[in-house]
């Protein structure tokens, strides 16, 4: 048999390795390779490259498989990051709110009385006490709390948020009249008897009235002031 060429037998090689090519093909194939190694190197490619799709195609899957998982891991992970920081916006916007009300709102300080003038201190004739209060720091004064201890004394205190805002006219309760009955049985609901009245806290107070004072009648312009059909 004449020496077949390595063209043909490299043409060959596939059919060889899928072995679908006739006995005498094959054997022919074989007996080139057993003295050309070029051909054999060539046939040992065919075998890597035939096997490693198969290999690379596993390992791909497995590869994606992984990333699906690190992928939905990280897909919760965001949702999770998404939803606490939600949650800590809401709490920040929560706090800061809060911390605004607090500071600008919320009447929580005691006015000292050192900054208060009682003055005008009368009588109306239907008994009514009267009176003006002005603060003298020139800030706003926003609430006025009511309390009675067991004593019958009265207090009214005024209160304010911690900032303060400066008095804008028209004057508000930092500046003005206003009178006081005592006999209002609103002013406390345990029906006890006011004795006293103050103008601050228990601590810190001004007396505006203490039953058995004698007070001056209120001038006529304050009786029509506050008369009340």
């Amino acid at each position: 048999m004449s020496k077949v060429s390595c063209e043909i037998i490299k043409d060959m090689l596939p059919l060889y390795y899928d072995d679908v090519c006739s006995d005498d093909s094959k054997k022919m194939v074989e007996e080139h390779l057993v003295e050309c190694h070029s051909c054999k190197t060539e046939l040992d490619r065919l075998k890597v490259e035939f096997k490693l799709p198969k290999e690379e195609i596993e390992k791909i899957r497995k590869d994606s498989n992984v990333i699906k998982k690190i992928s939905s891991f990280w897909n919760r992970s965001k949702v999770k990051s998404f939803a606490k920081g939600v949650i800590i916006s809401v709490i920040l916007v929560s706090l800061i709110s809060f911390g605004y009300y607090y500071l600008f709102h919320l009447n929580t300080v005691n006015v000292p009385t050192n900054v208060v003038e009682i003055s005008q201190v009368s009588q109306l004739s239907d008994g009514k006490i009267f009176y003006h209060a002005e603060l003298t720091d020139g800030y706003a004064l926003n609430e006025i709390a009511y309390d009675m201890d067991d004593n019958g004394n009265f207090y009214m205190t005024p209160l304010r948020p911690i900032i303060k805002k400066k008095a804008q006219p028209p004057y508000g309760l930092e500046n003005g009249y206003d009178f006081f009955d005592i006999e209002d049985q609103e002013m406390n609901r345990d029906g006890a008897e006011i004795k006293a009245l103050y103008y601050g806290t228990p601590e810190d107070n001004i007396l505006i009235w203490k039953k058995g004072m004698d007070l001056p009648q209120a001038s006529e312009e304050i009786e029509n002031m506050f008369h009340f059909e």
